[in-house]
């Protein structure tokens, strides 16, 4: 129900924005720096003119920095071992999303194009992608062992968290409350996997819990509801060579790169949460102007 062989080829949904000005910083990401007007921009061109007001939405501004961070840590990720995106690369990116079906005047493309070219150099393979992988291929060497339960609502995974730290027992929990049958009944349980055969979010979480030598992660957002998610069996094995990742490779090139850079978001937006792999929102109501959410 889980496994997953998504590679992403194509962005025709996401956004981007490159870093520029010398306004207050919003994002850091390795070497790359957003600023607040550039991350205004963006949630403007994600969900129209005039939508960063007092009425826009915390989760907004989060589903867009969650964006931001993942495919500019591709980016500087390549940068980091040479590979930058020239104007043909970026000429034959614009080609592809225009026709996936991009309008050709939206104002996002030029940023858009930025993440399909970086995709299409990882796809692409080649001596500096291979450096990439190589030299932080360490947070990808380990079996994925793990169990679950599987809730509707993030808040139920939050709460099966804290019957977890109160000493509530794992198996237990996921017979009653886990929403995957076929797991339930193995009291969560779903073995070991290579990477790749999850869905991205939650083989990102697994990951990173690991990196943070974190047995229990979660809520962990999927197409199929809010994961809880127990690591067992922690092992380090050998990292697959980079020339049998075939179709893997962009998925764990994005992995790798939000797991091996520094990232730091501007704490009226959110926190980065390295082990699941995403903003978490701040307590109140955040837009990026800087209304709601504290100062």
């Amino acid at each position: 129900m889980f496994l997953s062989r998504l590679t992403p080829l194509v962005l025709v949904t996401a956004m981007v924005a490159a870093a520029c000005g010398a306004s207050e910083v919003a994002l850091e990401v390795g070497a790359t720096t957003i600023d607040r007007a550039a991350l205004t921009q963006l949630v403007e061109d994600s969900y129209g003119p005039g939508s960063v007001d007092t009425t826009m939405s915390t989760d907004g501004v989060v589903e867009v920095l969650d964006q931001m961070v993942r495919y500019e840590a591709v980016i500087d990720m390549l940068a980091e071992h040479g590979l930058e995106a020239g104007t043909e690369d970026l000429d034959a990116a614009r080609d592809r999303l225009i026709v996936a079906g991009l309008d050709p005047e939206v104002p996002v493309l030029s940023t858009l194009m930025r993440w399909q070219a970086a995709l299409d150099m990882v796809v692409a393979g080649g001596d500096a992608v291979k450096a990439a992988y190589e030299a932080g291929s360490g947070v990808v060497g380990h079996d994925l062992c793990t169990s679950h339960i599987l809730v509707s609502g993030e808040g139920e995974a939050s709460a099966i968290l804290d019957r977890l730290g109160s000493g509530e027992d794992f198996a237990d929990l996921a017979g009653e409350l886990s929403q995957d049958p076929g797991s339930a009944v193995r009291g969560g349980e779903l073995g070991c996997a290579p990477i790749g055969s999850f869905v991205p979010t939650y083989e990102r979480a697994v990951l990173g819990a690991l990196s943070e030598g974190d047995d229990l992660v979660g809520p962990v957002p999927s197409q199929f509801g809010f994961h809880v998610i127990r690591i067992d069996q922690p092992g380090v094995v050998d990292p697959a060579p980079f020339d049998t990742l075939g179709e893997r490779l962009p998925g764990v090139i994005l992995h790798m790169a939000t797991l091996t850079r520094d990232i730091s978001v501007d704490p009226r937006y959110g926190t980065w949460d390295n082990a699941v792999g995403r903003v978490v929102p701040p307590a109140g109501p955040a837009s990026p102007d800087g209304v709601g959410g504290g100062s």
